[in-house]
């Protein structure tokens, strides 16, 4: 766990969220969990640094990152938990996120489709791209499943599911990058 907390403050006092632009044929697809159900962020733009006005009106998109890649390698390719569990990002080499933390889920608190008057969670994009990091004990234990809901990170972090990654902050397991996303969201009905 130490070593993965050096790896993560080298990253973050490094410089590490670098913005770079992809060029493809088609948009990226993300899938993302919301409410338990998978659906998909598509074509994401993200803004490092977003000003004051976006971030404070944006909801939480966690990046629950899986501790596989503590160096930061771009070789690994895709890996499984010791559970048989693939993460939604096997890896995903996203703009602004340190290569430590390709391998993650998505989890955001809502999306279209999963109800009317209200009931399909706190869904308003933009989203503010907060990060987690599974605790090894849990994320490598052979019973594992993984948070798929806001819900399920609020959870996870009171009964140690996720390591304190930022000591002395206003929530000691979340690192809020200061950047923003801003992307359509499908259900897996669309």
């Amino acid at each position: 766990m130490r070593r993965w907390l050096l790896a993560l403050a080298f990253a973050l006092t490094a410089g590490a969220y670098v913005t770079s632009t992809a060029l493809a044929d088609k948009p990226e697809i993300d899938p993302t969990y919301a409410n338990g159900q998978t659906v998909y962020m598509i074509g994401p733009h993200v803004i490092p640094d977003a000003p004051a006005n976006l971030h404070d009106h944006a909801e939480e998109l966690y990046l629950a990152v899986y501790p596989l890649n503590p160096t930061g390698s771009t070789t690994l390719g895709p890996l499984t938990l010791p559970s048989g569990y693939k993460p939604q990002c096997d890896p995903c080499f996203h703009p602004g996120v340190p290569p430590m933390f390709a391998y993650h889920d998505h989890v955001i608190t809502g999306a279209p489709g999963m109800g009317t008057a209200g009931t399909a969670g706190v869904y308003k994009a933009p989203w503010k791209i907060i990060l987690l990091v599974y605790n090894p004990l849990v994320a490598f234990n052979l019973n594992f499943h993984p948070v798929t809901s806001a819900a399920g990170i609020d959870a996870g972090e009171q009964a140690g599911m996720f390591l304190p990654i930022n000591p002395g902050g206003a929530n000691p397991y979340e690192i809020d990058t200061g950047s923003v996303l801003i992307c359509p969201t499908v259900s897996s009905h669309a």
